[in-house]
């Protein structure tokens, strides 16, 4: 049983090593760190961008419980698209599950959430209503890496600065939902938790 459990917990920890987990507004010369929850190892996002500015939420909006990758943010006040490139990190033909995470928490002092769209490369992702300043927003894609990069882009719609606090990629099996392939992606809808506390 012992070595059992040992293998079981080896080959976990060589699965979570192949996943991409960004704090999206760490400052640069922050180190990388392993979430509490998750256990997880998350990197800054700095050379994935050479665009927007980091932030940290207002305080009001930081409790006991919150997971620290919810306290930064970058945003990006400039420019009408701008991206995150992921060339080193993907493979060629690799199906991989995007998530990109978002808490606005009034870092900017405004009050005023903005909306803004969200591309995967050149295709349309989704549109992000973030309609309440202390709510957490997740949305995700499964899409095949055709080339040796990814891109995910946020684009300004003119209704506010468009920012973004984690993006993560998952490797999936090529078996695993076969409807999405080089030509087409499948965007998360709902999902439903029976008893899970988080997602990884």
């Amino acid at each position: 049983m012992h070595v059992l459990q040992r293998t079981g917990e080896r080959r976990l920890t060589d699965y979570h090593a192949s996943f991409v987990s960004i704090d999206c507004g760490l400052p640069e010369n922050a180190a990388g760190y392993v979430d509490d929850t998750t256990k997880l190892r998350y990197t800054g996002d700095t050379g994935f961008t050479d665009a927007g500015t980091n932030h940290n939420i207002s305080a009001e909006y930081i409790t006991p419980t919150m997971d620290s990758g919810w306290h930064t943010l970058r945003s990006f006040p400039t420019g009408v698209r701008n991206c995150y490139t992921l060339r080193p990190l993907v493979s060629a033909g690799q199906k991989y599950l995007v998530r990109a995470m978002f808490m606005y928490g009034n870092y900017d002092g405004l009050g005023v959430p903005p909306i803004f769209d969200l591309h995967l490369g050149v295709n349309y992702w989704k549109t992000m209503n973030i309609s309440d300043p202390g709510a957490t927003m997740m949305t995700e894609v499964i899409a095949v890496v055709p080339g040796g990069s990814l891109q995910v882009c946020l684009v300004n719609t003119g209704s506010g600065t468009p920012f973004i606090s984690s993006l993560s990629l998952r490797p999936l099996k090529s078996a695993l939902y076969p409807q999405a392939n080089a030509t087409q992606g499948l965007v998360l809808a709902i999902r439903s938790s029976f008893g899970g506390k988080g997602v990884r």
